[in-house]
This record gives C-alpha cells, structure tokens and sequence, in this order.
C-alpha cells in the first residue's frame, strides 16, 4: 500500500515539476522531462535495494510524460494533477498489461492526459447545461 502511494506520488511530483518548468520558465519540455526524471534517479539511487524503489523512477518518467503537455493541451496545475494520479493508477494496475511492449510509459500518459482533458471537458460542458436548464426555467 505504502509502495503504491509512492509510485503515485512521485507520478504527480514528477507531471507537476515538469509542467511548472515547461510553462513557467519556457523550458523544452524535453529538457523539463530529462532534468525531472535525473533528479529523482539520483536521488533513488542509494535507496534502490528493493523492487518497489526501483520502481520509483519509472513512475517519475510516465509522470514527467504528462507534463511535457502544453498549456493549450492541459490548462492548470488541477488537471496535471488529475492526469498524474490517472497515471499513477494505470502504472500500479498495468505493468502485467504492458510487459513486453514498447512505450508502455508514454502511453499510459497519453491516456492519463487525454482522460484529463475529456474530464475537464465534461465537467464544463455538465456546468453550461445546467446553468443553460435553471435559466430556461
């Protein structure tokens, strides 16, 4: 439990990071997403002793994925967080899924961030329609 709680966190941390270095400071983002994704393998490194910190870095680089996102893509720090904990359950629950296929990681992202922004869609689209509906009453 507490092994997947980190693989989550470290997901969001690393699509936050990214996203804020992507659009704050106009790095690539293929540079924010590399830059993200050493941080936490360095500092993993002493600790990888067992299978679930190994796993660590790999959730950091899925996450780092979806903040690669630009702002026109995924608008606000609320829906990178979405996508990051979509993708965190989708790394947790999917690895027996993916083994043996390539870019496991970045699709899972993409799902994560393309459920984001139908989410994000929907609720704003249910928020016109019933502002629409008490109006025509």
């Amino acid at each position: 439990m507490i092994e997947e709680l980190v693989w989550i966190l470290s997901a969001v941390l690393s699509a936050i990071c990214t996203y804020w270095l992507h659009t704050r400071f106009r790095i690539s983002p293929i540079l924010a997403s590399s830059a993200v994704t050493l941080v936490v393998a360095l500092a993993v490194q002493p600790f990888n002793s067992s299978d679930w910190v190994e796993a660590i870095p790999y959730a950091a680089i899925g996450g780092s994925f979806i903040g690669m996102s630009t702002k026109k893509n995924i608008k606000g720090f609320e829906s990178v967080v979405l996508a990051g904990l979509i993708f965190g359950l989708i790394f947790i629950h999917s690895s027996q899924f993916f083994e043996g296929f390539g870019g496991a990681l970045g699709t899972s992202a993409c799902i994560s961030v393309l459920t984001a922004i139908s989410w994000r869609k929907f609720i704003k689209r249910t928020r016109y329609a019933t502002k629409k509906a008490v109006r025509s009453k």
